[in-house]
C-alpha cells in the first residue's frame, strides 16, 4: 500500500460498533461532539467563510461573533448544553453565526423555516419544547423568548469577543433538530445526535477523498500533489440552511474544509452566472430546474465560469436530456448526484463522474457508512432489480421524531417510504415515493417514470403526475405541465409524445397546462398534495 492509500486507511479508519441487536459502522477517529469541530474557525481564521451582497466574514470574524452571541445567550437567557433553540432565519451571515454560537454551547438548534405559516411555525416551536427562537418574524407566539435580528446585530458587535466555548457531550445525545419536509401535513422533527452529524460529515470527506484518488489513478495524475494543490471549495449555496443539503452537505461539509459559501438572497439565474465568475466558485449544488435556468442563459452570456469544477443534481431526478446538456456546457466540471434524507443526516447514496453519466438513472451506491436494503410488502428483502421500499440503517440515521414511537425496526431499519430496486452492480435506483404509486385498472404506475417521460419534451419546464379516486378504474392519472418561458404547448401535443415514450396504460388521462410554478417545498420536492388540490378546485 503506497504512502497516500497509508494516510487515507488510517484518517479514515471504519470500525463496526454494537447497537444491541445489531452492528453499525463509524469512523475509529473522529470528532466526539458538535462544538470540537469549530476548532476549524481558529485554523481557518484568515479565510473568508461567508460572502452575502455587501457583507463578507472570515473564519475569525465569524468566530468572534459566535462567541459574543453564545455569552449572551448562556447569560442573558440561562441557554444552557442539552437546550433546544429555535433558528428561523433565512441563507444569511447571522444564520451562520447563530448556529454556530448555539452549537458552541452544547444547546440544540431547531433548524425552522423561516417563511413557514403562523400556524407550522408555533407548531414547530412549540413541539419541540424550544427555550427560544432566533427569528425576524412578526408573529412570535405570545409571550414566548425570542431575540429578532436587530437584536442579534446588536449582540454579536458588541465589545471584545470571549473565546468561543466548546461544550462535551456523549456521541448519543442530541446535536440538531432538523424538520421533515411536510409534503403530506405539519412537519415532525428529526433528532439527530452528536455521532449522526459528524458521522455523515467525516463520510462526505471520506467519499470526496475516494473520488478524487480515482480521478488521479484514471488521469494517472501525482495522488498526494492532486489533493495538496486542491483549492478549498467555493459553493453557491442555493440550497435553504435549514434543509439537510444545505445545512449538513454544504455548510458544514464546507466549513471543516476551509471552504467559502457565496449566498443568494433568491434564487436568479443570471445573478447565480455572475457570482460564479466574480467569487470563483467551484460547487454548484442545486435542482434540476436550477441547471435549465443557467444553461438557457449560458449560451448567450460572455463570463468566464472556468472555476466550476464540481455540479451535483439534487432534489429530484435528472432527466438524461438534462444531464447531458450540463456535461456538454461544462465538459471539465465532475457531475454527480445521490440520494438522501434529513433522517439519514443527509446522503445515503453518491452517484460520481463517469458512473453518474454512463448510468444517469441510478442515485448511485450507498456510502461507506449506509447499509440499503430492498424489501418487499411483507418485510422481506427482495433480490436484484426487483422493485421495493428502501430500507436503509446506519449511525448517520437519525434517534427518531420527537414525541413519536420509535420508526426503527428491531434490528435498526428504517423504512424510507421511497420505492426503488438495487441492480446486480449494487446501483440503487429509485422509483417513486411510496405515496405516489397510482394503482389505475389494476396496474401499478409510478409517477416519477410518468413526470420522467414528460420532461423529455424540450419545451416542458417541470411536470407533476399524480392520482384521482375514479370509479371505473380505481384511480385516473393526471399530470400538470409547466411549459418553458416563451413556449407554447398543447395538451395533444404533449399526449401524442407521452405514447412515444411511455406503455398506453401509463398515458396520462387529462394534462393540464398552467404558467405558474408548481409548488416545492424546500428540498425542491413537488408537493403533491397542495397540486392535487389546486386541480379539483379549478376543475368545473
Amino acid at each position: 500500500m503506497d504512502a497516500s492509500s497509508s494516510d487515507i486507511a488510517e484518517t479514515f479508519a471504519i470500525q463496526a460498533t454494537s447497537r444491541g441487536s445489531f452492528q453499525v459502522r463509524v469512523f475509529k477517529n473522529n470528532y466526539a461532539y458538535l462544538s470540537q469541530a469549530f476548532e476549524c474557525l481558529a485554523i481557518y481564521a484568515d479565510r473568508e467563510l461567508v460572502v452575502h451582497e455587501a457583507v463578507r466574514l472570515t473564519y475569525a470574524q465569524c468566530q468572534a461573533a459566535a462567541a459574543r452571541l453564545s455569552r449572551h445567550l448562556s447569560q442573558e437567557h440561562g441557554i444552557q448544553a442539552g437546550d433546544r433553540v429555535g433558528l428561523a432565519l433565512p441563507n444569511s451571515p447571522d444564520w451562520i453565526v447563530s448556529f454556530i454560537a448555539i452549537s458552541s454551547l452544547g444547546a440544540v438548534p431547531a433548524l425552522i423555516n423561516a417563511r413557514s405559516g403562523r400556524d407550522e411555525f408555533r407548531h414547530c416551536l412549540v413541539s419541540t419544547g424550544c427555550r427560544l427562537c432566533i427569528h425576524e418574524r412578526n408573529d412570535l407566539p405570545v409571550g414566548f423568548p425570542g431575540l429578532s435580528t436587530s437584536e442579534l446585530q446588536a449582540v454579536i458587535t458588541d465589545g471584545e469577543a470571549p473565546a468561543l466555548p466548546e461544550t462535551p457531550r456523549e456521541p448519543e445525545q442530541e446535536a440538531l433538530l432538523m424538520f421533515t419536509s411536510g409534503t403530506t401535513g405539519l412537519p415532525k422533527a428529526a433528532s439527530l445526535s452528536h455521532e449522526s452529524i459528524l458521522t455523515a460529515l467525516k463520510t462526505l470527506q471520506y467519499s470526496a477523498v475516494l473520488i478524487a484518488k480515482q480521478m488521479a489513478d484514471t488521469y494517472g495524475l501525482d495522488f498526494e500533489i492532486l489533493m495538496r494543490m486542491r483549492p478549498p471549495p467555493v459553493t453557491l449555496l442555493v440550497f435553504p440552511l435549514f434543509h439537510v443539503s444545505g445545512c449538513n452537505a454544504t455548510f458544514l461539509s464546507s466549513l471543516l474544509q476551509g471552504g467559502k459559501l457565496v449566498l443568494m438572497t433568491r434564487w436568479n439565474a443570471q445573478g447565480a452566472l455572475e457570482l460564479v465568475e466574480r467569487e470563483k466558485i467551484t460547487a454548484f449544488p442545486a435542482v434540476p430546474t436550477m441547471y435549465r435556468d443557467l444553461l438557457r442563459l449560458k449560451t448567450s452570456q460572455h463570463l468566464d465560469l472556468s472555476s466550476l469544477n464540481n455540479m451535483s443534481v439534487g432534489g429530484q431526478a435528472t432527466p438524461p436530456a438534462l444531464l447531458a446538456d450540463i456535461h456538454q456546457a461544462f465538459p471539465s466540471a465532475v457531475l454527480g448526484s445521490g440520494y438522501g434524507m434529513t433522517e439519514a443526516g443527509g446522503t445515503v447514496t453518491l452517484a460520481v463522474g463517469s458512473e453518474f453519466i454512463d448510468n444517469p438513472h441510478s442515485v448511485g451506491r450507498p456510502v461507506s457508512t449506509i447499509d440499503v436494503e430492498i424489501r418487499d410488502d411483507q418485510g422481506t428483502p427482495v433480490p436484484a432489480n426487483t422493485t421495493g421500499e428502501i430500507h436503509i440503517r446506519g449511525a448517520a440515521l437519525m434517534s427518531g421524531y420527537v414525541g413519536e414511537a420509535s420508526p426503527f425496526d428491531a434490528h435498526g431499519w428504517f423504512a424510507t417510504g421511497d420505492l426503488g430496486y438495487v441492480d446486480h452492480e449494487g446501483l440503487l435506483y429509485v422509483v417513486d415515493r411510496k405515496t405516489d404509486m397510482v394503482i389505475s385498472g389494476g396496474e401499478n404506475i409510478y409517477c416519477a417514470e410518468v413526470e420522467r417521460a414528460i420532461d423529455l419534451h424540450a419545451d416542458v419546464r417541470e411536470s407533476a403526475a399524480f392520482g384521482l379516486p375514479d370509479e371505473r378504474l380505481g384511480e385516473k392519472l393526471m399530470a400538470c405541465v409547466v411549459p418553458q418561458p416563451g413556449k407554447a404547448l398543447e395538451e395533444k401535443q404533449l399526449l401524442a409524445h407521452c405514447v412515444q415514450h411511455l406503455a398506453k396504460h401509463k398515458v396520462p388521462k387529462e394534462i393540464r397546462l398552467q404558467t405558474d410554478p408548481l409548488p416545492r417545498n424546500a428540498s425542491g420536492k413537488t408537493i403533491k398534495r397542495i397540486i392535487k388540490q389546486h386541480y379539483e378546485e379549478v376543475t368545473p
